[in-house]
Parts: C-alpha cells; structure tokens; sequence
C-alpha cells in the first residue's frame, strides 16, 4: 500500500521518469518493493538509535563529510551537463544531419510514407521504393522471421521469407503500411542507454501505444486515421533523437573529463567522476525542452508530399485554444494523453483515485475509452489473416 506524501509528483513527471528509470517510480509515489520494509522499521535504525546515544558526534561528523560529498559530485555532475548540454543543442541545430547520422533518413524514407497515405499504395509499389533501403529489407526479414510471426506449411514446416516480396506480401498491404513506419522510427532508438536499459524498449512501445490510439481515436475528431496515425508515431522521433544523443554525448563528456582528472592527478575529481552516470533528471530537462522542437523541424525537412504533418505539429507546440485546434493537431494531443494514461495505469503507478481523475480529463468519448481498454495498443500487427 503506498505511504502517504504530502505531495505526490506530477502525473506527466511520473511519467517521465517512468520511460527512462521506471525502477524509480515506485519511489516517487512512495510504493515499498516486494518485502521491504522502511527505514524507521529496519535493524538499521534501531541500531542507529542506540550509537546516537554513545557516538553522536563521530555521526554528525560522518554525516556533514557525506553531505560536503554529495554537494561536490552534485557540482561536477552539474559543471559536465553544462557541457553535455551545449554540444547536444549544436548536433540538433543541424537538422540534415540528424536525418542522416541519427535516423538514417533517406529520399526514399520521405517517398515511402507520401506512397503509403495514398489509397492506390500495393505490394508491389511499395517494394519498388523499399528497395532503395537496404536497411529496411534486412528489418522486415528478421520481423517476418521471428518465431512470434513463423507461418508453416501443409507439412508443418517453417516457411522461412527471404526476399523483399515476399515479406511484404507475408504481412498484407494494411499491416505494412502500419509497421513500415514504425520501422523508420525504431531506426532513431537508442541501442545502448546504461545504466537504464529499458529506454529503448519504452520509447518504441510509448510511440507505438500514441499512433495506435491515434489512428482508433481519430474519427471522433474529424481526422483521418491514418495521418492520425503517421503524426503520433513520427511526432516521437524527436525525443528519441535527444535520448540516442544524450547518452552518446554523456560517454564522450565523462570519458574526456576523466582523461582530464587523471592526467592533472585530481583524485577527488576522479573519484567524483566514477560515481556518476547518467541523469535521468538532466535526460527529461533536454527531451521538454528539445524533443517536440526537434520533431518539426524534422518534419520540414522531410518535406512530404502527399500527407502534412508540420502544420499539425506546429499547432501542437502552440497549445492553441479547443475552437482553433485541427482535427489531427486534437488527435495527437488526445492520443499522448491516454497514452500515458495507459502506460501508468497498466504498471499500477496511479494512487488512489488518481486514475479515475486522470481518466475523466480526456476528451475521448466513453465508449471509445472503453474500447481502447480492451486492445493490446503498444504492438503492431505483422501477420496477415489467411
């Protein structure tokens, strides 16, 4: 049963943290982990009762050299995400690159998506562009091939896919078009995010639960489903640009200043510099401040031709009032709010009727809410039905 705060965090903090260190979470709201039992509880403090008696001011003094400690790593994790800071507002500022170096985006990436919003999209076209992206191939094959999507034959026996076509036929026209784009953007993921690995297993199912529940909400605002779909996921690729290059950019920054340390011989530093890792705190600052900004300018560069998504994401960032708002602009903020509302409540990371409360703030109809609880949101068909 959670303690009691006076204060319980934010529901959209809570969920922040719960995308890069979920682990902490349960922390925030003061749930207790299975058989833990808390500090006044514990032998610890019962012990530590007694050496105040006899001991308190070797205590204090411990306590005051841990404090003058923590202050001093709190100041050199500051002074590095300074540093952290400034070269990721450089790399974002150059949007061809990021297109190129963090998304692996192509001219042919930007046909692709105007190629799947068009009613006359099939198989075969789409192969046609597809094979202009090696990466892609090698993606759908190991997809189409993973034990969870195997066909068999009359035999029983596993049909292995090995060309493009085929693939693409495996899955059938409407499952392409949605898991093509959701390839794209696993392509901005970041692969190693120590100490937290379960940033880039959130951050696709996060993106993925957003275009879902995009695409199903869609028809209540008067927008179109699958461009719904299109701006929920693609409106994502800007947070996970800032995660892939925090963590890249963390490395290189803690790697130079403990080249610094060891060579001046600055042993507090060193010692400092061990001990820290990535923030989680420093991590969510960068992705409010960056990631949605990032996103349209992405969009721009990617110039569609068939489908606009920065108009909506443009309205998006403006917070216009309800009267004003485009249907898909209305979408995508619907669709991130149950999102989350989701994410959260399926982990259990609600307090008491925070949830019901929560819930009640949509603008998505009951019926429509009571569907969306029924589907699997965070993963893509890949099989088509025989």
């Amino acid at each position: 049963m959670a303690e009691q705060l006076l204060t319980p965090p934010s529901i959209a903090e809570r969920f922040d943290y719960w995308l890069i260190a979920p682990e902490r979470v349960s922390v925030m709201i003061g749930k207790r982990a299975p058989g833990e039992v808390s500090y006044a509880e514990s032998e610890q403090s019962f012990t530590r009762r007694q050496l105040l008696k006899v001991e308190k001011t070797a205590i204090r003094d411990k306590l005051q050299t841990a404090k003058v400690r923590a202050e001093y790593l709190a100041q050199i994790n500051q002074q590095l995400h300074t540093l952290v800071k400034k070269k990721l507002a450089q790399a974002i500022s150059d949007t061809p690159a990021i297109l190129d170096k963090q998304l692996n985006w192509q001219d042919e990436s930007t046909d692709l998506i105007d190629l799947l919003t068009t009613p006359s999209a099939t198989i075969s076209k789409v192969e046609a562009v597809a094979a202009g992206m090696p990466w892609l191939y090698d993606e759908l094959l190991k997809l189409v091939n993973a034990p969870q999507n195997r066909r068999r034959d009359a035999r029983g026996m596993v049909i292995v896919v090995d060309t493009l076509k085929t693939a693409l036929s495996f899955m059938g026209i409407d499952n392409v078009k949605l898991v093509l784009p959701a390839l794209m953007f696993r392509q901005s993921i970041p692969l190693i995010t120590d100490p937290f690995p379960q940033v880039k297993h959130k951050t696709m199912e996060y993106a993925v639960t957003c275009a879902r529940t995009a695409e199903a909400i869609a028809p209540q605002f008067k927008a179109q489903p699958y461009p719904a779909y299109l701006l929920a996921l693609l409106s994502q690729l800007g947070r996970s640009v800032i995660l892939k290059l925090y963590f890249k950019l963390f490395e290189q920054v803690h790697f130079d200043f403990l080249q610094h340390a060891q060579k001046a011989k600055l042993r507090d530093l060193h010692s400092a510099l061990t001990q820290l890792l990535p923030d989680p705190a420093q991590c969510i600052q960068l992705i409010n401040q960056h990631g949605d900004k990032l996103s349209l300018h992405l969009f721009e560069q990617m110039v569609f031709k068939r489908v606009d998504l920065h108009t909506p994401m443009q309205q998006f960032l403006q917070e216009p009032d309800d009267e004003d708002t485009l249907p898909l602009t209305r979408t995508l903020q619907q669709s991130r709010y149950y999102a989350k509302f989701r994410m959260l409540s399926d982990a259990k990371l609600f307090l008491e009727d925070e949830a019901p409360v929560f819930r009640s703030g949509s603008a998505i109809s009951a019926d429509t809410l009571t569907a969306l609880q029924k589907q699997t949101l965070s993963q893509l068909p890949v099989v088509a039905e025989l």
